[in-house]
């Protein structure tokens, strides 16, 4: 490649970095400026076929869909539950375990929301964790901000096990076969690539008992040394040994789980044990100081008695979420169903005459699903119809600086992965870029494979595609260097989670959730220092772990 088709490879990365990240534009006005730039880089430089990149756009907007039916949702259901009432209940219930906001943020974000994204995956985690944050009265920025640090590890078993058991397996195919046929081969006869994504899996699960356990403890630092009022991560560290009690506490039952079982249910059954055993220890003030921490910058102090007369029971005001876990894991695990939901999705073939396509699962995504539970809601809560009414406008006007940002965000991915159709003979943006790291950086891949993993997730707003965009290239790489193919596409999915905490579209979704559209940059500024250092981290174990 040419220094200009190299500096064009790195124009959504770049642009979206410079608009979004040091000029700290809203993302209603970054993204559709790093879309024409990209858009002009793929005609200019890349001689892409026109009608590709127009169809890629048309693609993208259709593929935008599944995203704001989701935030939609999460943000209805907010409002609903807290113009019924039914929030301050659970408000009060979060109080009653711990008045403490650096656990109910463990809880809330590392074990619920690795419970939701082991269900639903599609960034779901955060539309949910964030705004129960806010209404226990953490501020919304922060509330984005360690809800996405923590819908990291969990990533990698997320939506029953679809990153690894499609991303990696429809990235290691070609028209030539299967790269990993010999490896597959090797574990046994009738072994199949569910059996090597297993062996995958426990090099990330391994990796992430030392990583994976210590996100708690960023949480809680990142909480208190950027949102507390003497902004100290003292305070937070404080809490060191709670932290990785509850990091431990996923970890291990994840590792144990996807030895037995493989990828599907690690993160489903690993945050269903973990909250049975931290949720009663932080009753009782297992490891924790004895004097709560909830000291916000600009936030009134927290009443330590926040007992008024509850509208309902515990039980009766968690039903919602309730409901909408239970859905989600039915639609996903019982298959008369899923196959029942699936059939109505909507699917565009042949985009403007080319070979793109784009669906929509209308009743299996969870955005349906959150309809569904505030439906329900209305008639659980006995709501007035104004204040039902109320809920819905208020979730469609919050919506429109997100349907501008996904709108741009979603179309200049698609063309950044379909520029492979160019008149100039070149491999596709993505790829280009990935072989231009591997020929450069292939002494220390070990530390480059997650950032490749990180860079898929960042532009496509997705772990499943970044693996699907990355797992090819990530073996060729281990054939030429001699790695453990397993162990490289191991660090691939870390970074592809490590890329989960910073990518445009979850981003611009927790934003919106928590009311902080237009404030992106300032959650990038935060999730991206640990991201790096968790992909950071897991190079060194792989590093020291060998096979390199």
């Amino acid at each position: 490649m040419t220094i200009i088709q190299s500096l064009a490879t790195l124009t959504p990365i770049v642009s979206v970095l410079v608009f979004l990240v040091l000029m700290r534009m809203p993302a209603s006005k970054a993204m559709p400026i790093s879309a024409v730039l990209t858009a002009l880089a793929a005609v200019f430089v890349w001689q892409m076929d026109t009608t590709i990149l127009a169809a890629s756009v048309v693609e993208g907007m259709l593929a935008a869909i599944t995203p704001l039916t989701i935030i939609f949702g999460a943000i209805f259901l907010l409002k609903t539950l807290a113009a019924s009432g039914a929030m301050d209940t659970i408000r009060a219930g979060f109080t009653n375990i711990s008045a403490d906001a650096r656990v109910q943020v463990i809880i809330i974000c590392w074990l619920f929301g690795s419970f939701i994204e082991g269900s639903a995956g599609f960034g779901t985690p955060a539309a949910i964790g964030a705004p129960l944050l806010v209404l226990l009265g953490v501020p919304p920025l922060a509330s984005a901000v360690v809800a996405l640090i923590a819908d990291s590890t969990s990533v990698s078993f997320g939506a029953i096990g679809l990153p690894v058991l499609f991303g990696m397996d429809q990235g290691l195919t070609s028209s030539a076969g299967h790269m990993a046929a010999e490896q597959i081969a090797a574990l046994g006869a009738g072994s199949t690539f569910a059996d090597y994504a297993q062996l995958i899996a426990m090099h990330m699960i391994t990796i992430d008992l030392i990583t994976g356990s210590l996100i708690p403890l960023a949480l809680v630092a990142v909480l208190t040394g950027f949102f507390g009022r003497n902004k100290s991560f003292a305070e937070g560290l404080a809490i060191w040994k709670f932290a990785l009690f509850a990091g431990f506490a996923f970890t291990i039952p994840a590792f144990i789980i996807n030895y037995f079982a493989g990828p599907e249910f690690p993160s489903v059954i690993g945050a269903l044990v973990g909250m049975a055993i931290v949720v009663p220890a932080a009753k009782k003030g297992f490891l924790l100081p004895a004097t709560p921490w909830f000291d916000f910058d600009g936030v009134e102090k927290k009443e330590e008695s926040q007992q008024d007369e509850a509208k309902f029971s515990q039980l009766a005001a968690w039903t919602p979420y309730l409901v909408m876990a239970a859905l989600l894991v039915m639609s996903r695990t019982i298959a008369p169903l899923k196959s029942f939901l699936t059939s109505f999705n909507i699917s565009w073939e042949g985009l403007l005459g080319t070979g793109l396509k784009a669906g929509f699962a209308t009743f299996y995504a969870p955005g349906a699903f959150f309809v569904l539970v505030c439906i329900l809601a209305f008639f659980i809560f006995k709501m007035k119809p104004a204040a039902f009414k109320g809920a819905f406008t208020d979730s469609c006007k919050s919506l429109v600086p997100t349907i501008i940002s996904l709108g741009a965000s979603v179309p200049m991915v698609k063309i950044f992965l379909n520029s492979g159709e160019n008149a100039s003979g070149l491999l596709s943006m993505p790829k280009a870029l990935a072989e231009m790291l591997a020929s450069t950086m292939g002494a220390v891949w070990e530390w480059t494979a997650p950032i490749v993993g990180i860079f898929g997730a960042f532009l496509s707003g997705s772990a499943t595609f970044s693996n699907m965009m990355f797992s090819g290239l990530q073996y060729s790489v281990a054939d030429n260097i001699g790695a453990n193919h397993a162990l490289v596409l191991a660090l691939q999915g870390i970074g592809a989670n490590a890329g989960n905490m910073m990518c445009v579209m979850n981003v611009v979704a927790a934003a919106t959730v928590v009311g902080m559209a237009g404030r992106e940059s300032e959650i990038i500024r935060k999730t991206l220092p640990v991201a790096l250092a968790y992909a950071m981290a897991a190079g060194t174990i792989a590093y020291l772990w060998g096979g390199y």
